[in-house]
């Protein structure tokens, strides 16, 4: 074996270590991010109700603002986890996955590389030198 075809399997044994952990990573956050994505859809759901509610109440053109809210406490509380779990930065993690991706495909790029959704990673072919 030469020197040259020891070093070329290295690096295909680094290239497959690191394609292993890419998808490794990416699949790990699959479930927790389905999970945010249900929080998400639910609360949003919620509020979105909650406001339809408020905003159908005919009570609601006659009185306060302060009054008309507090007779709709589901609107608010909908907001209020809203707004929590918003602060909280559960819209990183609905979408964890992609930024990972994304950051990896602009690294990779240096390397003539890209990368899938799963973390595959993609070869392209070398470009032609023109001079």
């Amino acid at each position: 074996m030469s020197l040259e075809q020891t070093a070329c399997e290295d690096v295909i044994a680094d290239l497959k270590a690191f394609e292993r952990r890419l998808t490794e990573v990416i699949a790990c956050l699959q479930p927790s991010t389905i999970r945010w994505r249900i929080v998400l859809l639910v609360v949003s759901l919620c509020v979105a109700t909650g406001a339809g509610q408020w905003l159908m109440d005919p009570v609601t053109r006659v009185v306060p603002l302060s009054q008309s809210l507090s007779n709709h406490p589901f609107f608010i509380l909908a907001t209020v986890i809203l707004v929590i779990i918003f602060l909280l930065g559960v819209h990183k993690r609905v979408i964890a996955a992609s930024i990972i991706t994304t950051r990896t495909r602009e690294v990779l790029i240096d390397f003539n590389m890209s990368c899938d959704d799963t973390g595959k990673l993609i070869l392209k072919p070398r470009p032609t030198n023109i001079t």
